[in-house]
């Protein structure tokens, strides 16, 4: 008989009861995804089809060892080797390029054996290691310019890397990360404001040239009314330069970043933005998770019983589209009490940054918080169709050993800096 103390792990409860209870959940949603409703037609073999749950049964109970191991393991050891693991995962970044298993013109995975890893997933731990290890040091000079430039280098090489695969959607959890642990860091608020107007004059420049047709007067406008408030804004001379010279390179920078995009990626964008441009191509999944949602109504279909699931309407339903089963069957009620799940762990993982003794577990609590919270907000406005389908798994949920094994390792991680921050 194995202990309850040697298969429960040590910290805040509340966390590892919700990312349990997500995994429950994950193995009984895949479970309904294999199963087709009565009298409906399989596009797949069923054999093949079940085979997904089962995988995900050994993933899950690898997650949670993972999990178990990261949450005792020294936090010294951990900030240690951050440097180290986070250059040889970089490394691997660069040999997957060229020896990557290639599976739908993308270079995303390496076979060992007749295992499938994701390197992309793995490098989201060390890149959120190394960030807080440089952003902890000699945390008595407060915020230095120089250390934040140096971690968006590194954040800069892990999205290049990986768009070359290409994986946008993963590229974007780096940035993400980064900028939720920059914050903590306490950059001046002028920064913050700055790559706000950047991203502002970067979105409307990209309606102008790629929704209006070349329409540059919208962009134009922008900058205008930007002179504007920069004139009447008290601030140095330097900055408002700055602060224009950022939004104009931003702006003029997106044209040469939409050609590097790969065609069905501006499709998606543009699908995003016209559905039915290509309702039976790129549109089709963002349009049938739309109508799978939408018929759930608030308490859904039953178990089991999803229509757009049973008879293969719905893409993805296993992987990224997940959420969008649980709508159809489960309604409103059902999605509101996953999103609840993930709102305490989000939450609770903040109270532990702020709880931390050290300045490098908060940074990595931090991180993990943000890693969390930018997967859950874009794949849900996803499959609600308020983002452009990017292809982002919802951590826990979604089918997918490398995903799981990653965010189990997060959440070890949180639950060992809460053990050693406060008493739960």
């Amino acid at each position: 008989m194995i202990p309850a103390s040697r298969i429960i792990p040590p910290g805040d409860r509340w966390i590892a009861l919700c990312w349990a209870m997500l995994c429950l959940c994950s193995l009984a949603i895949l479970w309904s995804v294999t199963e087709p409703i009565r009298g409906a037609y399989l596009v797949q073999e069923a054999g093949v089809v079940k085979s997904v749950f089962y995988r995900q049964v050994v993933w899950v109970l690898l997650g949670w060892a993972a999990m178990l191991v990261a949450s005792r393991i020294r936090l010294r050891t951990l900030e240690n080797i951050s440097m180290p693991a986070m250059l040889g995962m970089l490394t691997l970044l660069l040999v997957l390029l060229v020896l990557g298993t290639k599976i739908s013109g993308s270079r995303r995975w390496l076979m060992l054996g007749p295992i499938r890893m994701q390197p992309a997933e793995f490098a989201k731990i060390t890149f959120i290691l190394a960030t807080a290890h440089l952003l902890s040091d000699n945390p008595e000079q407060g915020p230095r310019p120089l250390t934040v430039i140096t971690t968006l280098g590194l954040m800069l090489v892990h999205m290049v890397l990986i768009m070359r695969e290409p994986d946008l959607g993963t590229s974007l959890v780096f940035l993400a990360v980064w900028v939720g642990m920059v914050f903590w860091y306490g950059i001046p608020g002028i920064l913050l404001i700055g790559a706000g107007s950047a991203v502002v004059s970067a979105v409307i420049m990209f309606i102008s040239e790629s929704v209006l047709g070349r329409q540059p007067w919208p962009w134009g406008i922008y900058l205008l009314l930007l002179i504007g408030v920069l004139a009447l804004v008290p601030l140095a001379i330097p900055a408002r330069i700055s602060l224009l010279v950022l939004n104009v390179a931003s702006g003029l920078g997106i044209p040469f970043l939409w050609d590097k995009l790969r065609g069905y990626q501006q499709e998606r964008i543009l699908t995003f933005f016209d559905p039915m441009r290509d309702q039976f191509g790129t549109g089709y999944q963002a349009i049938q998770s739309k109508v799978a949602i939408g018929s759930g109504g608030l308490l859904g279909k039953h178990y089991l019983q999803g229509t757009q699931k049973g008879l293969a309407f719905l893409p993805e339903r296993h992987t990224d589209f997940i959420f969008s089963v649980v709508g159809e069957e489960l309604g409103l009620i059902g999605c509101l009490f996953l999103l609840a799940l993930f709102l305490v762990i989000i939450l609770r993982g903040l109270e532990t940054a702020v709880s931390a003794r050290q300045p490098f577990w908060g940074f990595v609590a931090v991180g993990i918080v943000s890693y969390f919270t930018f997967h859950v907000v874009v794949n849900v406005a996803i499959t609600i169709g308020l983002m452009p389908v990017t292809g982002l798994p919802l951590p826990g949920l979604s089918y997918g050993g490398s995903n799981l094994l990653t965010s189990s390792l997060l959440v070890g991680v949180l639950l060992n800096i809460s053990s050693r921050s406060f008493d739960v």
